[in-house]
């Protein structure tokens, strides 16, 4: 049984850079977490580019200074390895984060996909600049700037400021909303994901423009 736990033991060892980078991609994006094979592949995935990307710079460092260090070996040491598996991950976060690669390729119709976890994200992330208005379960709107809202529409809160609670009404066959006659006098308000069924986007109210 030892030569089991030294095995295992060992493949944690060389897995630690992809490790690592797995668990920063993770904790800076809202990502859902994959099943634990997906992420032992992923980690190997990672772990070969950063030992690739290791092995180039020892390759570099030997060019520049014409001089081989033996001890260089693989897998790469971790004060080497690791800088680099969070360089990665913060990259990759940015990347996806920002929708830089698919957007290209959407420009290019390659493909008409987003690089966003869901469209709940994407939609949040392509209306920055906006109100919401967020319509409840017991027929209450409230308006506002979403300071903080979840990355997935399961669970969480949204975190309103400036926010009022609006009122509907028929006006010339049309649903408008209308502001109270006087606006709330908290700062900030929490309200659950679970008491929102539709998520409204606006510049402005219609009396606001």
């Amino acid at each position: 049984m030892n030569w089991i736990a030294e095995d295992a033991i060992s493949l944690l060892m060389f897995l630690a850079p992809g490790l690592v980078v797995v668990g920063i991609f993770r904790s800076l994006t809202s990502y859902p977490p994959p099943s634990v094979f997906d992420q032992v592949v992923q980690a190997l995935i990672f772990t070969i580019i950063v030992q690739t990307a290791c092995g180039g710079i020892v390759e570099l460092f030997e060019r520049i200074f014409g001089e081989s260090d033996a001890s260089w070996t693989t897998p790469y040491p971790p004060h080497l390895s690791f800088p680099i598996a969070v360089a990665l991950a913060v990259l990759l976060a940015a990347t996806y984060g920002n929708d830089a690669i698919h957007r290209r390729l959407r420009r290019l119709r390659i493909t008409r996909e987003t690089s966003f976890p869901s469209e709940w994200y994407s939609a949040f992330h392509r209306h920055q600049n906006c109100y919401v208005v967020l319509h409840l379960v017991d027929e209450r709107f409230v308006y506002g700037w979403p300071v903080e809202w979840p990355g997935q529409p399961e669970r969480g809160h949204f975190k309103l400021s400036e926010y009022i609670w609006l009122k509907r009404e028929e006006v010339d066959e049309k649903a408008v909303f209308l502001p109270p006659e006087k606006d709330s006098d908290g700062e900030n308000i929490l309200i659950p994901v679970s008491e929102v069924v539709i998520v409204e986007f606006m510049r402005s109210l219609p009396e606001d423009e």
